[in-house]
């Protein structure tokens, strides 16, 4: 008896050091893992918009933690042209609700947390992507944006783009997701660069590329 519960003592106190552990580990892989499917949707972006010589674009939904691709489709909307979501095999336009989205893992979110400055040499000041908007980088007229979202935006020379009229190179394209005890960031250089990043949760945190 006594052996056997020695044994118990053991098992218990194993368990207990175990348990937090592996929070920590599935925290950890949540939040790398779906800043690795965002970093891979905006490189795939890219050779979109330069394949197919259109515009694409990784849109965020910050309000849902959803996000997905979309590529510009010049025959949309009437011949009128309109983004359309990627693997939507059933509206030549992205449709709200019915078009296919990614969404976050379980406690990760768009946002930076307590990180005040954003990595080495990429943009100056810590912040998401601009607002997307419902037309494509130097469109004439592209003025409307869509409240509570963020976008990374490729012309078809493969080059990030503002997404305003002006349609410019971008050099302050980046998204960030945290899950309260990291930061994670994607960021887009004007030179088309893409660079993967990681920080902890802290205002006085160092990013570290990944």
């Amino acid at each position: 008896m006594l052996e056997l519960l020695v044994v118990a003592a053991i098992v218990v106190s194993v368990t207990a050091l175990a348990v937090p552990n592996l929070k920590t580990v599935q925290r950890n892989l949540r939040i790398s893992g779906d800043a690795r499917n965002l970093g891979g949707l905006i490189s795939q972006a890219q050779l979109r918009a330069a394949a197919e010589y259109t515009h694409a674009r990784v849109y965020a939904n910050l309000s849902n933690n959803t996000y997905w691709l979309e590529v510009w489709n010049k025959s949309g909307n009437g011949g009128a042209g309109c983004w359309q979501t990627d693997g939507d095999s059933t509206n030549s336009c992205t449709v709200t609700g019915s078009s296919p989205v990614n969404t976050l893992s379980t406690g990760v979110s768009f946002g930076y947390g307590n990180v005040t400055s954003p990595p080495a040499n990429t943009e100056t000041t810590l912040g998401q992507a601009p607002l997307c908007y419902t037309g494509y980088a130097g469109q004439a007229g592209n003025t409307t944006t869509i409240s509570n979202t963020a976008c990374l935006e490729f012309n078809s020379r493969g080059v990030p783009s503002d997404p305003t009229a002006n349609g410019k190179a971008d050099a302050n394209g980046a998204l960030f997701i945290t899950d309260g005890n990291s930061v994670y960031g994607i960021t887009v250089l004007a030179s088309s660069s893409i660079g993967n990043w990681y920080a902890d949760n802290s205002s006085s945190a160092s990013w570290q590329a990944r």
